[in-house]
């Protein structure tokens, strides 16, 4: 089944790929806001970071435009995350 020229399980993962984006770049905006500087580990934003690399990569390999993008888009958000933490502690 198509909508709109796409195919419905592409939209299910661009759906997908929006939600977790958002709820990531909400996370970021919120620890900018509130100036967030205790609670998040370093490990975690590099872990993070790491995940958000190979599963990028992956995707590149099997060729799913769907998860490069959201793949990418995590790992910006990841990236975001952990300058503004590091942003916040050096500000202390």
């Amino acid at each position: 089944m198509e909508i709109g020229g796409i195919d419905a399980t592409q939209w299910v993962g661009w759906a997908a790929v929006a939600a977790l984006f958002l709820t990531m770049a909400g996370q970021a905006w919120k620890q900018w806001r509130d100036r967030v500087k205790h609670g998040v580990s370093r490990i975690f934003f590099l872990g993070q970071i790491a995940a958000s690399t190979l599963f990028l990569v992956y995707s590149a390999l099997v060729g799913d435009r769907v998860f490069v993008v959201g793949n990418a888009l995590v790992l910006c958000a990841a990236i975001a995350g952990g300058a503004i933490l590091m942003y916040n502690r050096a500000r202390r």
